[in-house]
């Protein structure tokens, strides 16, 4: 019997360049004119086998056959140990194309800090008959901490008592709030407001609530996001385009991709990929798209539970709590089409359960439905339903609803006298053209069980002129029992430079007619001043306005003027804010969002600001506030080295902090202590210290070298210093005196006298 020869192996290393990519050198083994890989090569190139490949092993490492990858060829020079290869499309594993995702950060250290907003108005108006004036306020008080924020608003009415209104303080809302960014979840207690989805009402409370609470990750999309998705044969650069605008270009490799998480995709239309590759081809693939901000991405949960007593009279009375009641919404994404909704409410007198349902219809439609009952202690059966569609496109959108109710259907919030609307009905549709400008519809019917009903009718249309300038039209008409009315309007709007725009208005409504014309500036960037005017004729008469606005690191001013025949009325006012924090006070404007407390020890005068846009500056002790940051996100803090004096020594301008929802943190930016000099040291014999000679700061580590012309820069001095100088195992004492500080000029000393120590 013929004895067969076992296959010759040889490992050769070869330069690889893969659909025209090159991917550097890797160890191949050639058997019988046949390449194999290792596993660790075709997962950097993406590839998979085909089932059923079978490796060799060659020093215990398996290498796999090429020819089991689809699509397979190669070309291999032996003599420039290079070779090219191909791969089908279908062969690499897909590559995902995303944007960064939403993600937590963490948190800074929140410090305890306390914070006041106030808003003082003064009027004053007299007219034919009499004359009132009258002062107001609104105050909101607070205190953050690691554990949440304490909030209370108060607002007083007539304090002066110089009008007929009632006169005194009335208490709005307080409120502990705690967030759990982690677990995407608040929990208040106190005075709240019920949410609610396809159905109910936004009742106030005073009591408990816990809720999923989506927004304590910045970005975070909780609606379903389309994937388109294709595929290249060689590496190559891929635009998205949606509706016709470019989106993202990304650069793919070989292969299968998809892309996801672009908040570009929302809406329905069309998602047009544009792939080109090295060697300049370009395929072009077309994918309609649908999904909606009502939607919930599959899998995900949105509920919120509440129990407390109902509030009534907000604004008007302190503490007008009536029945106690329990209420719950759950919502989940069933899939990426549907979402499933239930809701139930109860108080002592009444209960009420419904189901809802929003999902994706064919043609890119979204739709609504619910059905509602409900009982109370009388045992009164009512109900309720709604149905909506909903239509996106490009240029055009369409909204249809319909809701009736039993009139013995009862919600949250319903006092005994009140009934349901019967019957609502709500249309609106628009349209957007590249050159004829943007033309609506609305159209609404409701009907009352103790009552007439009424019908709207109302039209728009906005013409863009020029390059910003936009006249707008719009029409409408009601019909009821108690009579019909028709109102016309037309505004042309003329933005101008410096936050400057003018607009003219003409209307007419009930047989009346209104025209006059405005200019008006904003306060913002480029100015802290802001101003308005306005002339014309309101309320068949002649009427004027007039307005001047400061808005100031501090807080802002105003004061507003009005004049019509027989009237007068002036109005003022000053809005702000305090903030107790790090052992310091600071006025700054109202205190709506988080906030950092900035320490540059003992720097007075040095700008701070978010980026590059400067907003305060350091006080007396080296500290400043920086407002208006945004919660659970990365803020930079910024100093403007200018500011600085040119001696000083610090780490970094600049440091990231992640502050929680209202609450303070502490950025610190370490300076050196003490002072720097460019000291001049002398020998005995009148030449300068000998480069390389070593200096110390008496009670201080660090040691500082005497380089050329016998000058030493050194830190951290006081106005008077002991000084140490060693050269050749010998030391001398010695003193330097530093002149007045000037934050433009490093202090120069010298020449300092070194005595007893020979070169």
């Amino acid at each position: 019997m013929p004895v067969t020869s076992p296959p010759v192996d040889r490992v050769v290393p070869l330069e690889v360049t893969i659909n025209g990519d090159k991917l550097g050198t890797w160890a191949f083994v050639e058997r019988q004119g046949m390449l194999y890989a290792p596993q660790d090569a075709l997962d950097e190139w993406r590839v998979q086998l085909r089932a059923g490949a079978e490796p060799i092993v060659l020093r215990g490492v398996e290498y796999w056959p090429l020819s089991s990858v689809p699509g397979y060829s190669a070309k291999a020079n032996y003599s420039t140990q290079s070779v090219d290869i191909n791969f089908a499309p279908e062969a690499f594993t897909s590559t995902k194309v995303s944007k960064q995702e939403s993600r937590q950060f963490a948190p800074s250290p929140t410090i305890p800090s306390a914070f006041a907003n106030y808003e003082l108005t003064y009027s004053d108006s007299s007219g034919t008959s009499e004359r009132t004036r009258s002062l107001g306020a609104m105050l909101e008080v607070g205190a953050s901490m690691g554990l949440g924020v304490l909030t209370s608003s108060q607002v007083g009415r007539n304090l002066t008592g110089s009008s007929m209104e009632p006169s005194g303080w009335t208490r709005l809302e307080t409120t502990f709030t705690r967030h759990f960014p982690q677990e995407n979840m608040t929990l208040r207690l106190g005075d709240a407001a019920t949410r609610v989805g396809l159905w109910g009402r936004a009742t106030y409370f005073g009591g408990v609530q816990l809720a999923t609470n989506y927004t304590l990750i910045p970005g975070f999309l909780t609606q379903p996001i389309p994937v388109v998705s294709g595929v290249s044969s060689a590496p190559s650069t891929v635009e998205l385009y949606v509706n016709g605008v470019l989106k993202q270009v990304t650069q793919v490799p070989t292969g299968p991709f998809a892309i996801d998480n672009n908040a570009a995709l929302t809406g329905s239309g069309e998602a047009r990929l544009v792939v080109k590759d090295i060697l300049g081809r370009e395929m072009v693939i077309t994918q309609p798209f649908f999904t909606s901000a009502s939607l919930l991405a599959k899998g995900l949960n949105d509920w919120s539970a509440e129990a407390g007593a109902l509030r009534r009279d907000l604004g008007q009375a302190s503490s007008n709590y009536g029945p106690d009641f329990v209420a719950g919404t759950w919502r989940r994404g069933l899939n990426d089409n549907q979402t499933l909704e239930l809701r139930g409410e109860a108080t002592p007198q009444a209960r009420s359960a419904g189901i809802g349902l929003i999902t994706a219809m064919p043609a890119g439609t979204l739709g609504r439905a619910a059905w509602v009952g409900s009982r109370d202690d009388l045992s009164n059966a009512g109900s309720q339903w709604l149905l909506g569609i909903e239509r996106q496109w490009a240029t055009a959108y369409l909204n249809l609803q319909a809701q009736a109710a039993s009139r013995t259907f009862r919600e949250l919030g319903f006092t005994d006298k009140d009934l349901p609307a019967r019957r609502q009905f709500a249309f609106t549709a628009s349209q957007t053209t590249a050159t004829m400008g943007s033309f609506g519809i609305a159209a609404a019917a409701l009907s009352s069980w103790d009552g007439p009903g009424v019908r709207t009718v109302s039209l728009n249309y906005s013409l863009p002129i020029g390059q910003a300038s936009t006249l707008a039209a719009n029409a409408s008409r009601a019909y009821g029992a108690a009579g019909t009315g028709t109102s016309f309007g037309l505004t042309l709007h003329i933005p101008l430079d410096r936050n400057r725009q003018v607009t003219t208005v003409v209307q007419s409504q009930g047989g009346r007619v209104d025209a006059y014309a405005a200019a008006a500036q904003t306060a913002g960037i480029d100015s802290d001043i802001g101003w308005r005017v306005l002339g014309g004729h309101q309320a068949n008469q002649a009427h004027a306005e007039g307005g001047l606005y400061y808005q100031g690191r501090n807080g802002n001013l105003y004061a507003d003027m009005s004049s019509s025949p027989g009237q007068t009325s002036i109005r003022t006012g000053a809005a702000g804010g305090f903030v107790v924090a790090a052992g310091d006070y600071f006025v700054t404007r109202r205190v709506e969002q988080s906030y950092a407390v900035v320490e540059v020890k003992d720097m007075d005068d040095v700008a701070v600001g978010i980026g590059t846009n400067m907003l305060t500056r350091t006080n007396a002790h080296g500290m400043a506030l920086v407002p208006n940051l945004g919660a659970n996100a990365p803020n930079q803090i910024r100093l403007n080295p200018q500011d600085l004096p040119v001696s000083a020594e610090i780490e970094s301008i600049e440091t990231i902090v992640v502050p929680a929802w209202r609450s303070a943190v502490k950025a610190d930016f370490p300076v050196r202590s003490g002072r720097a000099a460019l000291l001049r040291i002398e020998f005995d014999d009148g030449l300068v210290a000998p480069a390389g000679a070593v200096i110390r700061v008496r009670g201080q580590k660090d040691e500082f070298i005497v380089a050329r012309r016998g000058e030493s820069y050194v830190t951290g001095l006081e106005t008077k210093n002991k000084l140490e100088l060693e050269w050749n195992g010998q030391r001398c004492g010695l003193e330097a005196v530093l002149p007045p500080l000037d934050k433009n000029n490093i202090a120069r000393v010298g020449p300092l006298l070194c005595a007893g120590v020979k070169r």
